[in-house]
């Protein structure tokens, strides 16, 4: 039986979008690498380290282009060159992973609250810092570079082993590093362990080629990014009323967020004091036209007659209106002698009392009614009314008319009245005769 070995896959650079000029990593790189260099002109001019020249035939500089076509006296940049080699060699002697911030990163309290503080606007007070603290968080950086390409991918992984978006990659300057050269943050073998296995999943992941068998290649550099994240709470005082507004996130990305009124729920930068101390948004505070006090909008309502914004306290509700009204603008109304809004009045008779309509016997309020005072039943032709509190009910015979204005929860009697068919004007009926009418 014949048998053949499978072909050994080569190993593959992982594709990303998120790619750098190689001149410009191995800046970075030597900066890591505390190696005094010079750019300009196109090319790098690298000061070798003296125990290093051996490797470059023992010259003390390297003058490498940067340029796709170098002259006879520059190296070419390639990785497959001496210089990549010995490139690869120094980033994998100094430790595990080397350690970088982004270049950009906000670092002290005062970056973080700078622009915090001038989003907001306190009315009569002041916003101050009530804790702040800002912590560094290990994001992993996976070089990587094809022989035959002038620039370098990258590969972006988050503390919790998780991809980086695209997206968030440069809004939190993982894509602009400077080294930390001197004391970084301190990780764990294991944790480094276990974010460059995710990211070299990763990378296997993002590959173009889908032979299973296949590897990515060996990265140029890992990187320990470390992202500085801020977490606190902002205060704003008004004379002896405090709220406190937490804020989180990550330190590059931390903008001012508006302040929630716990009472009217509504967000806002703008902030002012009620008169009994609630800090709310300044645009949710008002006065009332009453009393003078600064209260939230939402607690005022607005009068039925005069329109003015008041306090629940100083109105009521209009029984034929339903709508709250100045106490002070009630009067009683001749007909069913309820207090009612001057609005709803008219030549001394209330909107309820004029929009009487016609009922039959076997509408279900009349039955209640004549069921409660049997006397009523030898009325025909009725019209009924109601409001919040009574029911008005008018009846006709041949002569005369009746009027009666009944509590509707317990159908007590408030008025009875009546008059002639020729009559404007009612006539209460004594007390002898309510009882004998109503029987």
């Amino acid at each position: 039986m014949n048998s053949s070995a499978s072909p050994t896959s080569s190993p593959v650079v992982p594709e990303s979008v998120h790619r750098e000029p190689a001149a410009r990593f191995v800046e970075w790189a030597l900066a890591e690498l505390e190696i005094p260099f010079q750019s300009a002109d196109g090319e790098l001019i690298i000061d070798l380290p003296e125990r290093e020249r051996a490797t470059f035939d023992g010259t003390s500089r390297l003058y490498l282009a940067t340029v796709a076509q170098p002259t006879p006296q520059q190296e070419p940049l390639a990785w497959d060159g001496r210089f990549g080699h010995w490139l690869r060699e120094q980033l994998s002697k100094t430790t595990a992973a080397v350690h970088a911030r982004p270049l950009r990163q906000p670092m002290a309290v005062n970056d973080v609250t700078a622009t915090l503080f001038a989003a907001y606007i306190v009315e009569g007070g002041q916003v101050h810092l009530a804790g702040c603290q800002l912590t560094d968080h290990p994001f992993l950086r996976l070089t990587f570079a094809a022989d035959s390409e002038s620039e370098v991918r990258h590969i972006f992984v988050a503390p919790d082993g998780s991809s980086v978006s695209d997206e968030l990659a440069p809004q939190l300057g993982l894509d602009e590093l400077q080294p930390i050269l001197k004391h970084p943050p301190r990780l764990d073998d294991g944790a480094l362990r276990s974010l460059i296995a995710a990211g070299r999943r990763i990378a296997a992941k993002q590959s173009t080629n889908r032979d299973p068998t296949a590897a990515t290649i060996e990265p140029l550099a890992v990187t320990v990014v470390w992202v500085r994240h801020a977490e606190g709470r902002l205060r704003f005082t008004i004379g002896a009323a405090a709220v406190d507004h937490p804020f989180s996130s990550w330190a590059s990305l931390l903008k001012a967020e508006p302040y929630v009124g716990k009472d009217s729920g509504i967000a806002a930068f703008e902030l002012a004091a009620t008169d009994d101390g609630r800090i709310e948004p300044a645009t949710e505070i008002a006065v009332c036209q009453k009393s003078g006090r600064r209260v939230l909008r939402q607690e005022l309502v607005s009068c039925g007659v005069t329109g003015l914004r008041v306090l629940p306290e100083f109105t009521e509700i209009c029984p034929v209106s339903g709508l709250p009204t100045l106490r002070g603008e009630f009067v009683v109304c001749q007909r069913c002698r309820q207090r009612v809004s001057k609005a709803v009045l008219s030549e001394g008779v209330c909107g309820a009392c004029r929009g009487m309509a016609k009922v039959s016997k076997d509408d279900p309020r009349l039955v209640w009614i004549l069921g409660e005072h049997a006397g009523l039943d030898r009325w025909k032709k009725w019209q009924l009314a109601e409001t919040r509190g009574v029911y008005i009910a008018q009846a006709s015979s041949l002569l005369k008319e009746l009027l009666v204005v009944i509590e509707k929860e317990s159908l007590a009697v408030r008025r009875v009245a009546q008059r002639s068919r020729l009559s404007n004007s009612w006539v209460d009926l004594d007390e002898a005769s309510r009882v004998d009418l109503l029987k």
